[in-house]
């Protein structure tokens, strides 16, 4: 018994860790603010992406896609599968492999 509480409060403790290394000061803007940048967080299995109009957008099938999608304060999520073809701006941030792509796009999907 001893183990699992030493655990759980180790877990807990690393959980804490982010919002106290960045001083606790999590906070979210009023509701009357409109959000107007757009973004897209892509999780997941795909095929190899490739480059389209000039090297300006990727393309690439997703096998098994989880994303979420910001769009002037809508929050939509969902995933893509079924081999559904995905076209977004060529500049992002994180991971785009041949296999895989944990990435933020800074353009908002419309599925």
């Amino acid at each position: 018994m001893r183990k699992i509480v030493i655990c759980t409060m180790l877990c807990l403790i690393l959980i804490m860790l982010p919002p106290m290394t960045v001083g606790l000061t999590i906070h979210q803007k009023s509701e009357g603010e409109p959000v107007v940048n757009e973004w897209t967080y892509l999780e997941g299995i795909i095929t190899k992406p490739s480059y389209v109009n000039g090297d300006r957008f990727v393309t690439f099938r997703a096998i098994f896609v989880h994303y979420s999608t910001h769009w002037y304060g809508n929050v939509r999520t969902g995933f893509f599968h079924h081999s559904d073809v995905i076209l977004l701006p060529r500049f992002h941030f994180g991971y785009l492999g041949s296999h895989l792509v944990f990435a933020k796009f800074n353009m908002a999907l419309f599925p």
